[in-house]
């Protein structure tokens, strides 16, 4: 069975608008499904593998329930390595720097095209599709204790 790819879509309004309509038709056209998702249920969801997360944060309303998402989980998500979030702002929001150094979080300024954050999200999960099949399955290779 073939794994499908897809990205959440934190949706910070009650109603999805006519940009993630047009946003998905254009992540389809790559094969990838967006996924929309409300903040109360990403707050009850159980991540136990990889995800991705797409934040689009556009009004001042979505960037003070956008911080207080990324203040009580999102950083702690970040921090085991279990999201790799992908946040277009027209706010300045401040991350640890490791998080960037490690490509745990892309931030972009809005406005931005929809062409150009297909891309950077394409090409982010062909890296990370194409790196996971070649890592070594057979572990550490053992060594011997020092006896000195």
């Amino acid at each position: 069975m073939k794994s499908e790819v897809y990205v959440l879509y934190l949706q910070f309004e009650k109603k999805l608008d006519e940009k993630f309509l047009y946003l998905s038709r254009v992540f389809n056209q790559f094969g990838i499904a967006l996924v929309p998702i409300t903040i109360e249920e990403f707050k009850t969801l159980k991540i136990s593998k990889h995800e991705y997360v797409l934040a689009s944060v556009r009004d001042i309303n979505s960037i003070k329930i956008y911080r207080k998402l990324l203040k009580r989980y999102l950083n702690y998500f970040l921090r085991t390595g279990k999201v790799t979030l992908f946040e277009y702002s027209s706010f300045e929001t401040i991350h640890d720097s490791r998080f960037l150094k490690d490509k745990k979080v892309f931030q972009e300024r809005l406005p931005v095209s929809m062409f150009q954050m297909t891309e950077l999200i394409g090409r982010t999960l062909f890296e990370d599709i194409t790196t996971k099949n070649k890592t070594w399955p057979g572990g550490r290779r053992s060594r011997l204790p020092n006896m000195k």
